[in-house]
């Protein structure tokens, strides 16, 4: 099949310089969107996954994904254009994720990160469908938060304030991204997470004396 990428009909910006409005606009485009970007995730692991909103889907649907993306090694330009980003951050920072580019220059194909996106998105429901007390949000403040104006998942209970859930399934998939490109990942990690989130939606805490 043909892939449909996805990108939003309007201007965007970066989600620390959107205005209340424009984080609205986006929220609203991006949750619409979602109907038919798990639709397209089925029809890619068609005959492969099940996508049935189950914790076990997961193994499966994570599995695929290993084995059907591809690790290349990156050129002398996209290595210099990533250190370039790095410079952002304090020397210490710099040097250590320098060290840690050069050691490993690989990345993964531009549609590869398209496609974790759309997983991210069947994570976010595989949640919601099994927890439906948790709910797609955003938040427009503290400016400092570091999901701002970004949709991701949030769950507090009305009835118990140590009861809480956040996950953004992007940055999720990105942190598992980066793990397959140091070759430390294995097919159960997304249901893992599950699992663990679960846990913290469920208010299930680990006993200090265990």
């Amino acid at each position: 099949m043909i892939y449909t990428w996805m990108a939003p009909p309007f201007e965007m910006k970066p989600f620390n310089e959107m205005k209340k409005e424009e984080a609205q606009q986006y929220f609203e485009w991006y949750t619409g969107e979602i109907p038919e970007r798990i639709k397209i995730l089925d029809e890619l692991t068609e005959d492969w996954v099940t996508l049935d909103y189950t914790k076990e889907s997961l193994i499966d649907l994570f599995s695929w994904y290993l084995k059907v993306i591809t690790i290349r090694e990156m050129s002398e330009e996209e290595i210099g254009a990533e250190l370039e980003q790095y410079s952002q951050y304090p020397k210490h920072i710099y040097d250590d994720m320098k060290q840690e580019l050069l050691e490993n220059p690989v990345d993964l194909e531009k549609i590869d990160y398209a496609i974790a996106m759309d997983i991210a998105i069947y994570y976010g429901e595989t949640i919601r469908k099994n927890h439906p007390q948790v709910k797609w949000t955003y938040f427009t403040k503290p400016k400092s938060y570091v999901y701002l104006n970004e949709p991701l998942l949030h769950f507090q209970d009305a009835n118990d304030e140590l009861i809480s859930y956040e996950r953004e399934p992007r940055s999720l998939m990105l942190v598992l991204v980066h793990k397959i490109k140091e070759q430390d990942v294995t097919e159960m990690e997304l249901y893992e997470t599950f699992l663990m989130d679960e846990e913290s939606i469920l208010g299930i805490f680990e006993d200090p004396e265990d």
